[in-house]
């Protein structure tokens, strides 16, 4: 954004937080498609296996962290649909992009074959929902304008009802429905379905969530510590309820479980607060919806995991002790890769904005030329 010819370079806190979160995602991805959570679970020893999940469970809040911060930023700012266009064109059009290029540059160079309905369903990213995540984030931005009305028209104490009561619902009510103890007293089905916080209904919410963290908490002007102890204690505390409540563990990694709602306030309240600038952390930032669609695109994604990282999965690989930085260099290398082609991806688009400004100058010049 320029100003008086002066270059405002956002506050990098919140951009820092999406790199972490990024690398979070992948991370997940290497544990549930690579085949790191089968071994650790029944391979490794007791000391690898307690830090596999206490660093596992510490990454799975990064999905809503993701949208609580769209909801930050956006509660004031998308006024109407008219605002958005531009926003939506952003989302979408790379969406489709890479939604037709992967597929069909991976048969012409012989990576994968593809099928009829999988050629097809290239041309509708958005509805054959090949990136639940995208889709689900394009629907929340089409929706924004009018949620954020209604929210900026609330009092505090109305905003403040609002956000517990859907506490109440999508996390509390959600979790005591899913464990064995209380689903014959506490049920969902045919009230509303969450997918595990899969949802448009969870994703609203956390976009809600979002908006009252800009609207009615306060930012300090020094990051606090104590909401990254808070985001550890709920960590172990997390932890111990996976080993030692029945029926919990299916529950301790779903995006709408409370400890996971409330590590990524943590997260938000300790990274907005975290005040300093930096071209080189905003601009790594910039390419993380990129990393995300193609390293998540379902072909790239079997060839990724079951192929060119497909030693994950073998017990050998965990016999090294320095295997857990092994695992860190091949998240950094899949970010960094599919980093440096979203940049391409970026300059091809702005080399084709350019020659249609240009084109539309020059037809206007023209047209003015034929009129006079």
């Amino acid at each position: 954004m320029e100003n008086n010819k002066f270059v405002k370079t956002r506050e990098s806190g919140i951009e820092l937080l999406r790199i972490l979160l990024m690398l979070m995602v992948i991370f997940i991805h290497v544990c549930v498609y690579g085949g790191y959570s089968d071994i650790a679970t029944h391979y490794l020893a007791v000391p690898e296996r307690v830090f596999y999940h206490l660093v596992y469970l510490s990454s799975r809040c990064c999905v809503y962290v993701y949208i609580i911060v769209f909801g930050y930023f956006s509660v004031t700012s998308n006024k109407s649909l008219e605002n958005i266009k531009v926003k939506i064109a952003k989302i979408y059009l790379p969406m489709l992009f890479y939604s037709i290029l992967i597929p069909f540059l991976g048969q012409a160079i012989g990576l994968w074959k593809l099928n009829t309905i999988e050629k097809v369903r290239s041309f509708f990213p958005f509805t054959s929902k090949i990136w639940y995540f995208m889709t689900l984030y394009l629907l929340v931005l089409i929706l924004s304008p009018f949620i954020n009305k209604a929210l900026t028209f609330l009092s505090k104490k109305e905003y403040t009802h609002l956000v517990v009561i859907l506490f109440l619902m999508f996390s509390v009510w959600t979790v005591l429905a899913q464990l064995d103890q209380t689903s014959d007293i506490i049920r969902l089905d045919k009230v509303f379905e969450t997918s595990k916080g899969q949802s448009l209904y969870g994703f609203i919410y956390m976009y809600i969530l979002g908006g009252y963290l800009r609207l009615h908490i306060p930012c300090h002007n020094k990051a606090k510590f104590r909401y990254l102890f808070a985001f550890a204690g709920l960590t172990v505390v997390n932890y111990l309820l996976y080993h030692y409540v029945d029926s919990y563990d299916k529950i301790s990694i779903v995006y709408d479980n409370p400890i996971l709602v409330l590590q990524g306030i943590c997260l938000v309240m300790f990274f907005r607060e975290l005040k300093f600038k930096s071209k080189v952390i905003n601009y790594i930032a910039s390419v993380n919806l990129g990393v995300y669609m193609i390293h998540e695109q379902y072909l790239v994604r079997n060839k990724l995991w079951d192929d060119w990282f497909g030693f994950l999965s073998s017990k050998s690989f965990y016999k090294s002790n320095t295997y857990p930085f092994k695992i860190l260099l091949i998240c950094v290398t899949v970010f960094t890769a599919c980093g440096i082609i979203e940049k391409i991806r970026t300059w091809i688009f702005k080399g084709v904005n350019i020659l249609l400004g240009k084109r539309n100058t020059h037809k206007k010049q023209t047209d003015l030329s034929a009129n006079n």
